[in-house]
């Protein structure tokens, strides 16, 4: 009995720790009309190289690497890399879970599974480890009457950390196809301005 009850309390305060992870936020889908209409501006020039100049400074000024530019067709892909920390909360929840179950297994061995309780540390804090997120760009611009339409498009990768808890190395976890409006709308404010600055040689 007093073996149980320390082994008890560590899975109530596991699952304490982890209420919050069942949390999840609601999002509403986005029809492809709308996530097009957040990608696409209108700009009110009908010189596309101007709008093919200030895509490219926009790019490089937030980061990217310009990787191919087509200058017929209006095409430009960029790239960027960054280290951030991506929890994800299902793993975390069931990394804690082993965890708790492998303390309450070492208790009843008398310490031999011990060994086991490392596993799931290395595990949980492998989770809290930065990992390399990777964003690829793609900008295609073309007139449109006596303007000129611009649509740019995000998608985000999530790789695997290489530290032996990866199947396979820098795979992509998870891959995100970015349709936030702000995103979208601070880029093309940044061509506004490099517009401006095109037109008025600053």
């Amino acid at each position: 009995m007093k073996k149980i009850i320390p082994i008890f309390l560590t899975l109530i305060f596991s699952l304490y720790l982890l209420a919050p992870a069942y949390g999840a936020k609601i999002q509403v889908a986005k029809s492809q009309l709308e996530v097009r209409e957040i990608q696409t501006h209108i700009y009110n020039t009908n010189n596309t190289n101007e709008v093919f100049k200030a895509a490219i400074n926009t790019l490089q000024d937030e980061g990217y690497s310009i990787l191919n530019i087509e200058d017929e067709l209006g095409y430009i892909c960029a790239k960027k890399e960054f280290k951030a920390i991506r929890i994800d909360k299902k793993r975390m929840t069931g990394y804690y879970l082993l965890l708790t179950y492998y303390v309450a297994c070492t208790a009843l061995s008398f310490g031999i599974d011990a060994p086991y309780i490392a596993d799931a540390v290395l595990r949980i804090n492998n989770e809290r480890s930065p990992r390399t997120i990777v964003v690829n760009s793609n900008v295609t611009i073309e007139p449109f009457g006596k303007k000129t339409k611009v649509r740019f498009t995000l998608i985000e990768k999530e790789l695997e950390n290489a530290d032996g808890y990866s199947y396979i190395k820098s795979s992509p976890r998870k891959v995100i196809r970015m349709h936030a409006a702000p995103i979208y709308q601070e880029f093309f404010e940044e061509m506004d301005k490099n517009i401006f600055y095109c037109k008025n040689k600053i």
